[in-house]
């Protein structure tokens, strides 16, 4: 097994890669260059992303888009960004804080194929378009590049997405 994995923080890396080898003794595990460009030259079997807001949500948008059949496990302190975890099929979308044992638990389901059908496989464009652009397309609050980000919604805000969102956010699925 070929993993991937985008954080800034080395504790957390050293922790991801622990527990991929733990799971996965023959995993080879390397670490994503963060260095302002999106770096895409290889398809993992697994992909981590463990950043927040627009950063991490931009490359998870174009990381299903370039390879659909890599397994993503989204790490983010943003829960608004589940609905759109759904829409781009990512395997695993987990909020931070998290306890190691929920890193795991998701591994242990990739060890153990329980892989949906619809979590593998290109994200057709329009629903990329629908996901990602419009975060692309977004204002930073307080100027300083590190308050929370807000995304436009038009007048299809509820939707079928919305409401899938709000379930998974409920307190009795979180």
């Amino acid at each position: 097994m070929d993993a991937l994995v985008y954080t800034r923080d080395d504790r957390q890396y050293g922790m991801f890669s622990r527990i991929f080898v733990e799971e996965f003794p023959k995993a080879a595990v390397t670490r994503g260059i963060l260095d302002g460009h999106m770096h895409m030259e290889k398809e993992y079997d697994v992909v981590v992303v463990d950043m927040d807001g627009a950063e991490g949500m931009e490359f998870v948008c174009k990381y299903r888009e370039v390879y659909g059949d890599t397994l993503v496990v989204w790490i983010t302190d943003d829960r608004y960004f589940a609905g759109v975890a759904i829409r781009l099929h990512i395997f695993d979308f987990i909020i931070r804080p998290f306890e190691e044992a929920r890193f795991r638990e998701s591994l242990k389901r990739i060890k153990d194929g329980d892989i949906e059908a619809w979590q593998r496989g290109a994200v057709k464009n329009s629903v990329y378009q629908i996901g990602c652009i419009h975060v692309m397309d977004r204002v930073r609050t307080d100027g300083s590049g590190q308050g929370k980000i807000p995304l436009r919604t038009g007048k299809g805000a509820v939707t079928i997405w919305t409401k899938i969102r709000d379930y998974f956010l409920s307190e009795n699925t979180l």
